[in-house]
């Protein structure tokens, strides 16, 4: 008889998604609706188990069967649809710069996880809005991949799709 400890799962490394599709696909925007769906089932996937990424990857399987990835590390952890769809669709289009073929399968992945902040510190003053010119180096601070509005939309939309099911609601292309 086997008397182990039963031992909790561990602690997830990412989070990922990936579908094949039925035959070859060559448009560019039926590519990036899938990948914008799996990012945002993704996103769902982290905020569920309270977790934020750190690194957002991009997997393409082209007709010939070549694997290519591209990943990017933003310094501050996403967990927001928009801004994992939006570091994904910017993965796919430096891919089929790279090489414009056909796509058999697409794929993201999440990693770099940390624990999700309950709480934000919220600054003093205001960064300078796009478009803006300031005088500080703030103006040339980069954009942040992510806004607490997009922390607060993603997590709305989880409870709609909690209350009314996946296909309550969708973003649009």
């Amino acid at each position: 008889r086997h008397e182990a400890p039963v031992e909790g799962r561990a602690p997830a490394k990412q989070v990922s998604l990936e579908t094949t599709f039925d035959r070859d696909i060559r448009d560019v925007l039926a590519i990036a609706v899938t990948l914008r769906s799996l990012a945002t089932r993704v996103a769902s996937e982290l905020r569920t188990e309270r977790l934020a990424a750190r690194t957002i990857t991009v997997k393409i399987k082209d007709a010939d069967f070549t694997t290519r990835l591209a990943s990017t590390t933003v310094a501050d952890p996403v967990e927001s649809d928009r801004a994992i769809a939006d570091l994904a669709i910017a993965l796919l289009a430096r891919l089929r710069k790279a090489r414009t073929v056909p796509a058999r399968l697409i794929g993201v992945s999440c990693g770099g996880l940390v624990p999700r902040p309950d709480a934000e510190q919220l600054g003093l003053f205001a960064p300078p809005a796009r478009g803006t010119v300031a005088n500080d180096a703030a103006a040339t601070a980069p954009v942040p991949a992510e806004r607490p509005e997009d922390r607060a939309v993603s997590r709305a939309v989880d409870r709609v799709r909690e209350r009314f099911g996946n296909d309550a609601i969708r973003y649009g292309v």
